[in-house]
């Protein structure tokens, strides 16, 4: 087994090699043919996640360490007496596995597992070969979907299909507003154009982000840096019914909640970090719902799939590199030289 593995904290990835594992009882050997980048990536190769005024979160990711946790490939080997896809299947790896026993899992919310054994952080991930799978359940037919496509949907896809569902169903009429058109964004607004009427408006400062979200659909771009384009949009609309924010700024947050109407929704799905202060009278003054929203539940994983079977999501924009070339595309990432999402092949 080949690997792309972190040894230290923010210094490069370096070529690793073990001994292939072999299936336990529930487990699942997958050989990998596509792994996608996530920025969480980042934040995990830094060693923190920021929390604002100087304070910081550490990664608790054990060394060495290989990220990487949207993952798809064949099934090649499953574990004595284990339930799966046939041995061959192309299939898709739910990263976010939990315990399996403690309420949280057991009420369909894994992902929220406080004892997890998530692909990519708790376990070794999708940069190399192959990926041992504690839990055969989580593995996801992916069919004749293109290449790809199964990894995204992972997490760029299910981040944005979870967050979209907490928008709930406002009328038909009032906007959907995106802050940060990067992997997610760009995939959260073909999902919004294939499961909501509304007319979706795209929020970011780089211009090649607001013509691929034009082109994949957008009703409006808006650079939140162009003066007052927030406020005219608000203006002119009466606000969005509900806004998401992909980047976890707090600029982004509030280019979001300012562009929202009373009795808006506004949820925070990126990690980019800081903090915020919020004048606590807003929030009932304006009937707003502030939520943050967390990758999704394989139950949501499975029908996000589904949908992508069906033709209904079109497919996510992708940068395919190999897995050798891991730590440009890292540099890239970090530079925000990247539109769309980098997918590895080993």
């Amino acid at each position: 087994m080949r690997a792309e593995a972190m040894t230290a904290f923010a210094q490069p990835l370096e070529t690793v090699e073990r001994e292939t594992p072999a299936p336990g009882p529930g487990e699942a050997l997958v050989r990998i043919s596509r792994a996608g980048l996530c920025h969480s990536d980042l934040h995990l190769h830094d060693g923190y996640f920021d929390l604002g005024d100087g304070k910081k979160a550490p990664a608790n990711v054990p060394m060495p360490a290989v990220l990487g946790h949207e993952i798809e490939g064949e099934l090649v080997a499953l574990g004595p007496t284990t339930k799966g896809p046939a041995v061959g299947t192309r299939v898709a790896v739910y990263p976010w596995i939990g315990c399996g026993q403690c309420g949280v899992c057991k009420s369909g919310q894994q992902q929220l597992c406080a004892a997890n054994r998530n692909l990519g952080l708790a376990r070794w991930g999708g940069f190399a070969d192959h990926v041992l799978v504690p839990d055969a359940g989580c593995l996801i037919e992916l069919d004749d979907l293109p290449a790809g496509v199964g990894a995204l949907a992972m997490c760029s896809g299910l981040t944005a299909y979870a967050a979209l569902k907490k928008l709930g169903a406002p009328p038909a009429e009032q906007p959907i507003v995106l802050v940060g058109l990067g992997g997610v964004g760009l995939n959260g607004l073909s999902i919004a154009k294939a499961l909501m009427p509304n007319p979706i408006i795209a929020v970011d400062i780089d211009p090649a982000k607001r013509a691929a979200a034009l082109e994949r659909g957008a009703a409006q771009a808006i650079d939140p840096n162009d003066g007052d384009a927030v406020k005219a949009f608000v203006k002119g609309s009466g606000g969005a019914a509900g806004a998401i924010d992909f980047v976890g700024a707090p600029q982004t947050l509030g280019v979001a909640m300012g562009a929202v109407r009373r009795g808006g929704r506004v949820v925070v799905v990126g990690l980019f970090g800081g903090a915020i202060s919020l004048p606590i009278a807003t929030l009932p003054l304006r009937e707003l719902m502030l939520t943050g929203s967390f990758v999704g539940s394989l139950d949501d994983a499975r029908a996000l799939i589904a949908l992508l079977r069906q033709g209904k999501v079109a497919s996510p924009a992708m940068d395919e590199r190999p897995l050798s070339a891991v730590n440009q595309a890292f540099a890239d990432l970090r530079a925000g030289q990247v539109v769309g999402r980098v997918v590895f092949t080993p």
